[in-house]
């Protein structure tokens, strides 16, 4: 199959939405099918290059309200003119911005099936905190401003897909027409090197008490949560670590409050990782928790991959991260109770037995995402699609 594939965030961005583009693509070129991927241009990035994938970029301007995301044209001639020559069979985007609008455009010209596939809840209101802080009413406005904005892309597409059940069942909510369907993202469980995990655990000053939160310093990461649940955890273990892994329009905020909790002898910045690099790093095996506070994940990239190597899980029981731990199984699901996250914490880390059997129902669950079982997923929705087409 010939596949398109718009993002408007791609390399050299480091987020969740190019993680599982980057995985989607590459499993799929693997197979023989030949991907052209349509994403911004970045001045001095890196080219990306990979068999059967090829890059398109589209120049673009900074888009005001998320630092790195861009606004490219929401029409080029150039791009329909290639996809046409190359014969696409199908086109599938990932975000609705500009390059979404591309898509739909170009669906519809060539006359083909369109996949929209949900990564990221933008309707949620610490997203909408990115364009208006501090003021709730109109942030729940523009909540539903979002809503329809969202159904304009979507309802457009012949099937929407999305990581998880809980974001198909929001979806409908929503009032959504088109037929949704739950595809992980995935994981590649053997792309992570932990052989200098050691390195990492002297590098960063950790020890087996480390906590790791890998993402974006964002509003919706609700790191601040975090943060508040962790000095709690060092009230009870004094010397536990939490190691924050991202970049974002929020890290001086964070150093603030890093200050102000008197939390600067326990917590590593570690800064943005290149994902090739984090995975090289040795840092998942070098620690021994991973924590999330964040209530707008429609899956989980970053617990995924901490899932996958073994890392136990705490995070809050909502939407998309109920999809990954099964509470009092892999890991523990909290409600709106910094106490309790705290006290689980502290749980796996004094409990070495009741850690290692969670471990191991870790590395068993987390078998299900396998990518390349994600991949059997994907070909078998472009053919139908096609077919029908």
């Amino acid at each position: 199959m010939n596949i398109a594939i718009f993002t408007d965030t791609f390399v050299p961005l480091t987020d969740g939405v190019v993680t599982s583009t980057v995985n989607l693509a590459k499993g799929l070129a693997d197979r023989g099918h030949t991907i052209y991927i349509v994403a911004p241009k970045f001045s001095k990035a890196k080219k990306f290059t990979y068999k059967n994938i090829h890059v398109r970029r589209s120049m673009g301007i900074p888009a005001f309200f998320y630092p790195g995301f861009k606004f490219t044209s929401v029409f080029n001639p150039r791009i329909i003119k290639e996809l046409k020559s190359k014969k696409i069979d199908v086109i599938h985007f990932q975000t609705p911005l500009t390059l979404g609008i591309q898509a739909i455009s170009a669906a519809k010209l060539l006359k083909k099936p369109l996949v929209g596939t949900f990564h990221t809840l933008i309707t949620d209101e610490q997203y909408i905190q990115h364009i208006v802080r501090k003021r709730k009413l109109v942030q729940r406005s523009l909540k539903k401003i979002s809503w329809n904005y969202v159904r304009a892309y979507y309802d457009r597409c012949d099937l929407i897909t999305c990581p998880s059940e809980s974001t198909k069942q929001e979806l409908i909510k929503n009032k959504l027409k088109k037929p949704i369907k739950v595809i992980s993202n995935g994981i590649d469980l053997f792309s992570f090197d932990n052989t200098n995990w050691k390195k990492a655990k002297q590098k960063y000053h950790l020890n087996d008490k480390t906590i790791l939160f890998v993402g974006r310093i964002t509003y919706e990461k609700n790191l601040s949560y975090l943060l508040d649940c962790f000095t709690l955890v060092v009230g009870k273990i004094s010397d536990a670590k939490l190691l924050i892994v991202g970049d974002g329009p929020q890290m001086k905020l964070l150093k603030e409050k890093i200050i102000r909790k008197k939390l600067s002898g326990n917590v590593i910045l570690a800064g943005s990782i290149e994902h090739k690099a984090l995975l090289a790093s040795g840092i998942f095996k070098a620690c021994k928790i991973f924590a999330t506070t964040s209530t707008t994940e429609t899956q989980g990239i970053s617990t995924l991959e901490a899932q996958a190597n073994g890392l136990v899980c705490v995070g809050m029981d909502a939407r998309g991260t109920k999809s990954l731990i099964t509470n009092n199984e892999n890991g523990y699901l909290i409600k709106r109770d910094k106490k309790a996250f705290a006290e689980k914490i502290i749980t796996l880390l004094s409990d070495e037995k009741l850690y290692r059997q969670m471990k191991k129902n870790t590395l068993g669950k987390i078998k299900k995402h396998d990518i390349r079982k994600v991949i059997d997923q994907w070909e078998e929705t472009y053919a139908a699609l096609i077919h029908c087409n």
